[in-house]
């Protein structure tokens, strides 16, 4: 369609598709390493639980000194924090700290220590994975800021990103740093959005979205299209929009206008073709 990024920044996992985008690697090597990105998480201990916290991140730090076991998940906006960790400390927190606390339905803590044993086996599939340096500027979640030839490339890094809170918010910070005009959450359903409204400076760009659940992906896409041409100064490739649909562009006729008077004749036994439309006037007409 012609929409093309000019920097990219994802969460979690999505960290891996924005890599994609970024140039760091090809599509076949992303789908490999999503598989085993997941089947390594999948196979570790299960008895954990996760919560988001709607506190900022310095209350939630100090709260979680006093549970042994409650880890950082992600500071994903200024104030929603999601804690990861055993399941009995993480209901102990969430029913002690006297914060704000909501439970995620999750198999799994993801980035805390129950993940430790999905690292090392995923560095390994990355540094059998060809890598290269982004091509545009791609924002880091691990770190917070952006992206060099040597951190996208770096296998221990993505291993880290199983392990450590996804600095979303932070990432988020740095993209609102170079101007965006819009910003497009690509997925299933805008989960991001609202926690990257947040995060952003004073001046907001157009938030635009894929998909969105329970609604038809075709209309909604294009929908979300007509926005991004109405609400920036961006335009769209519309040879590509139409390519491979059997399109074709046509003339087409011009109207035959079918001309007809409607006023009185100059005389009483004037006639024109038209004389029964003339003659039928309201019996008010002056």
């Amino acid at each position: 369609m012609g929409v093309r990024p000019d920097a990219v920044v994802g969460h979690s996992l999505g960290e891996l598709t924005a890599a994609w985008v970024a140039g760091v690697v090809d599509l076949a090597d992303l789908l490999r390493l999503t598989a085993v990105r997941g089947r390594l998480m999948e196979s570790q201990p299960g008895e954990g639980a996760m919560a988001v916290v709607h506190a900022d991140a310095e209350a939630v730090l100090a709260a979680i000194a006093g549970h042994p076991g409650v880890e950082i998940a992600a500071f994903n906006a200024p104030r929603v924090v999601t804690i990861t960790g055993l399941a009995d400390a993480v209901t102990r927190f969430c029913r002690d700290s006297g914060l704000r606390t909501q439970p995620l339905v999750v198999s799994h803590a993801f980035h805390s220590a129950a993940m430790e044993g999905a690292v090392a086996p995923f560095v390994e599939a990355v540094a059998a994975t060809a890598l290269s340096a982004p091509v545009i500027p791609f924002a880091s979640t691990v770190t917070g800021a952006w992206h060099t030839p040597r951190t996208a490339t770096d296998p221990g890094y993505w291993g880290r990103a199983i392990r450590e809170p996804v600095r979303f918010t932070q990432a988020v910070a740095a993209l609102g740093g170079i101007g965006a005009g819009s910003v497009w959450e690509i997925g299933s359903h805008p989960q991001l959005t609202s926690l990257a409204k947040a995060s952003w400076g004073e001046t907001q760009p157009a938030w635009l979205s894929t998909l969105r659940r329970d609604r038809t992906d075709q209309v909604e896409l294009h929908a979300a299209v007509a926005a991004y041409v109405n609400q920036t100064s961006a335009d769209l490739d519309w040879a590509g929009l139409h390519q491979g649909k059997g399109r074709r562009t046509t003339t087409i006729p011009t109207y035959p206008f079918n001309r007809q008077r409607f006023w009185i004749s100059s005389g009483p036994h004037e006639t024109t073709s038209n004389q029964k439309n003339e003659t039928k006037r309201h019996q008010n007409h002056g």
